[in-house]
């Protein structure tokens, strides 16, 4: 028999832990434990796709990130630093270092941007071609895998979440590196 864990207390009767969402849609009886769970479950998720996207470097001779500046200039057909920089949600030094990896390595190549001269167009070379064909097959099995429960009606749902989840999350972010929450000796830390 399963028994459901009442909040603690604390001396000011307040429940402990604290609440995570105020959100009405994720509080079952004014609790958050439901949320909680569905955020870790989210980490887990994260963790296996990178663990994944480790794999998929790994099998193609470069690291995790540069699998996915490879793919990225794939679909793309070629890209600049900055739309690798978006993409993948990192920083420009950062990308600019493993493009130069990538190109030393032979998996890249670079022209000077006809529209911006200041900066610089990557494509595959032949060699970054066949790296991303050596993969598929993996990636195309992995991810028929992990997709495969998903119906039809459930993957239009979960493609517009992870768009609502992105933009969300964009938002979080400005606001959590806003100053009013490092400044002023409001710090969380002790």
């Amino acid at each position: 028999m399963s028994v459901k864990k009442q909040p603690r207390k604390t001396k000011n009767s307040e429940p402990f832990p604290p609440l995570s969402t105020s959100l009405k849609p994720f509080l079952v009886n004014g609790r958050d434990q439901d949320f909680r769970k569905m955020i870790y479950g989210l980490l887990q998720v994260s963790s296996m796709m990178l663990k994944a996207r480790e794999y998929y470097g790994a099998y193609i001779g470069v690291t995790a990130p540069q699998y996915s500046m490879i793919v990225a200039i794939a679909e793309a057909g070629e890209a600049t630093v900055r739309d690798l920089t978006k993409i993948m949600h990192v920083s420009s030094p950062f990308v600019t270092a493993e493009v130069n990896k990538l190109i030393a390595a032979g998996y890249l190549q670079k022209r000077t941007n006809t529209k911006d001269r200041r900066s610089i167009v990557l494509s595959l070379t032949a060699a970054g071609e066949e790296a991303v064909r050596r993969v598929a097959k993996m990636r195309l099995i992995a991810n028929d895998m992990i997709f495969g429960s998903i119906t039809n009606d459930e993957a239009k749902v979960f493609q517009h979440l992870i768009q609502v989840l992105i933009t969300d999350f964009g938002r979080a972010i400005h606001e959590l590196e806003a100053p009013h929450w490092w400044t002023d000796g409001e710090t969380g830390a002790n």
